[in-house]
């Protein structure tokens, strides 16, 4: 048939219905397939009639361009590359090549020159106001929505828009509101009428239609994307309303829930998502923003119920090709492909949930699960199975090591000390090789830091696994051992040296919470090993020690904001120590700072890792019998305290 083909003339008409014949066995061959739910099988067919459409093509663009050949090569394109669109996943460059050759071949059929820096968009201008034969203006409409598609996926609506308005009416470019709906010119175009047709593989209203469900859901994205929600809102109802699959009705209500969350409208966000779980349960983020919205609004239980159904849903989830979803090629999935719709729809992965849940149980203090939960993300990070899904996410897992540290505070909760340490050490060991002799940081204007941020991590986690060995130690009642690892801990963080530039002296004291946290951290960490380690030598009977430690904690808080009941450790040591008037001048001047240190203590807490929230100031507590004691002292030498002050 190849040799027949190509010895006779394109306009014979004969040639002509041999390529047709060759065309139409090309696409039963797709359509006896359709059916299929071998997605293998699928594919492989898929993949066999777009390179039998590509030979075919190439017969026909190996002679010149015909006005009886070329209706025929224009089918033959479209079909060709709607199978390509489905093996890509989407419009390539490719593609606009393809169209802009077959246009330059239509412009040489009738007889049109064409300016070499003619954009695709001009041409089809030209092409559209031309006088153009009906065979040829069917398979041209059908090839330009094609190219609509394809400007609709690079998000070139102008474009669009203009190619439609002369589908529709050919109206000289100048005149009509580019503002007017998109949707609104597409629903107003006349595809040509494919009833009895089977020379394509698509028809083209339904072509149409997949036009405009993107066109409205594009909007739809791009105002929300930009803030204009109520316009969002308008064009997803709309797109919801137009013929789509199941995947893009979830999508599109996922969006929809997205908006009226921005709203504040949480109820209706809540609604919508559940909507789009009943269109297709596989579109999972709508579970994972409802828990964001019940922890919002204070339902924990609520919350977990969601990512606990969101982890069991994702462990049996399977991703199908998309191609075996539907029998329609040109769809709006392949349209609508865009980074923010992606950002709205993506849930995390099995693990990341799983870690979600994990950490949110330990910030209730629901310990007990928030162990079995984290044990089961560490066997996951030895097997390597933690590494699931498609990246970003929009939870992603904290780094290794906070997740073991977050385990060992937890293990620390629940009384499980071996545990722990068997957690800690593990984290010491990961570290201790990559740890620098000394780092040396630089804060510049409101805290910002020029640093090598990885060594620092190294070292953050490191001294805080030996703080939470220390505090082991302590709940053991093992001073000897506590004392050594809160050594250990204060050694690690003196190897940071925090320089400041631009002639700052001191960290801004105001404001804690626009502090880099890194510092915060750092601050937090260093007088809570020292506040510990004096108190662990207060247990061995070495007051002086522990006076100086005590004083050297209190002096590393961040902004001078000590530990709720962390004075007391000095107020404690002087009174034993007999140091009386020093003690009541401290309690004075704690007592006049105590509302502002709270609060400021409560912003301080907000920049600090869970794992040192839950143990940082754990064991300071106000001694009752000291308080009564000093209250004594101050009424019974009041008078004589006066008389000092006066002199």
């Amino acid at each position: 048939m190849e040799e027949i083909s190509e010895a006779r003339d394109p306009g014979d008409g004969d040639c002509l219905r041999w390529w047709t014949e060759e065309n139409n066995a090309i696409l039963s061959q797709w359509q006896d397939s359709g059916s299929s739910k071998n997605s293998y099988l699928v594919r492989q067919n898929l993949q066999n009639c777009y390179t039998d459409l590509d030979k075919l093509l190439q017969k026909i663009q190996g002679l010149p361009a015909t006005v009886f050949s070329l209706p025929l090569e224009l089918t033959v394109l479209y079909n060709m590359m709607i199978f390509q669109l489905n093996l890509t996943s989407g419009f390539s460059e490719e593609h606009i090549e393809q169209i802009d050759r077959a246009l330059t071949r239509v412009l040489e059929t009738q007889r049109l020159d064409r300016d070499k820096a003619m954009s695709n968009s001009a041409l089809w201008q030209r092409i559209l106001c031309a006088e153009i034969s009906p065979d040829l203006s069917a398979s041209l409409h059908r090839l330009a929505a094609l190219q609509g598609a394809l400007w609709l996926s690079r998000n070139q609506l102008h474009d669009v828009h203009n190619l439609f308005r002369f589908l529709t009416s050919c109206p000289d470019v100048s005149s009509g509101a580019l503002n007017e709906q998109l949707t609104v010119l597409i629903r107003s175009w006349r595809a040509p009428d494919e009833s009895t047709d089977r020379h394509t593989a698509q028809t083209a209203q339904h072509l149409k239609d997949v036009l405009c469900t993107s066109a409205a859901f594009l909007q739809g994205i791009i105002a929300m994307d930009t803030g204009d929600l109520l316009n969002a809102v308008d064009f997803l109802h709309e797109a919801a309303r137009s013929q789509c699959s199941n995947r893009i009705l979830a999508e599109i209500y996922t969006c929809l829930g997205c908006c009226f969350h921005k709203m504040t409208r949480y109820q209706t966000a809540l609604q919508y998502w559940k909507q789009a779980l009943q269109a297709d349960f596989r579109c999972l983020s709508g579970l994972y923003l409802s828990s964001q919205v019940y922890k919002h609004m204070g339902k924990t239980d609520a919350e977990l119920d969601a990512l606990c159904l969101l982890h069991k849903a994702l462990k049996g989830h399977k991703e199908e090709p998309s191609f075996a979803e539907t029998h329609f090629l040109v769809r709006t999935e392949l349209i609508c492909n865009i980074s923010s719709l992606t950002s709205c729809v993506r849930a995390p992965t099995c693990w990341e949930v799983k870690y979600l849940i994990a950490n949110r149980c330990l910030q209730i203090r629901r310990t007990e699960d928030a162990v079995e939960h984290y044990l089961d993300l560490l066997a996951a990070f030895q097997d390597g199975t933690h590494k699931d899904g498609l990246f970003p996410s929009p939870a992603p897992l904290p780094r290794i090591p906070q997740v073991f540290l977050e385990t060992a505070a937890a293990l620390i909760e629940e009384k499980r000390y071996q545990d722990a340490m068997t957690v800690i050490e593990e984290v010491i060991s990961r570290t201790r090789d990559v740890i620098p002799e000394r780092l040396t940081l630089e804060r510049r204007g409101q805290d910002q830091m020029s640093c090598k941020v990885e060594q620092l991590n190294y070292i953050l986690w490191a001294a805080s696994a030996h703080l939470l060995q220390g505090r082991i130690q302590e709940l053991l009642r093992d001073s000897k051992e506590a004392v050594s690892e809160f050594t250990r801990c204060i050694n690690l963080l003196l190897k940071i040296q925090v320089i400041n530039s631009e002639n700052e002296d001191t960290m801004d004291k105001s404001s804690i919470e626009h502090c880099d946290k890194d510092l915060v951290t750092l601050d937090v960490m260093k007088a809570s090993a020292f506040l510990r380690r004096g108190h662990q030598f207060l247990q061995l009977g070495k007051q002086k020690e522990a006076l100086l430690n005590v004083q050297l904690g209190l002096q590393a808080m961040p902004g001078e904001i000590p530990f709720p009941g962390a004075a007391v450790s000095l107020l404690s040591i002087l009174w034993t120590m007999d140091r009386k008037s020093e003690a009541v001048s401290y309690w004075k001047k704690f007592q006049n700072n105590q509302t502002s240190s709270s609060e400021e203590w409560e912003a301080v807490k907000r920049a600090l890792p869970l794992y040192l929230v839950l143990h940082v100031n754990y064991g300071f507590p106000a001694e009752s019998l000291l308080m009564n004691e000093l209250q004594g002292y101050l009424e019974n030498n009041t008078e004589e305290m006066q008389i000092d002050n006066d002199s």
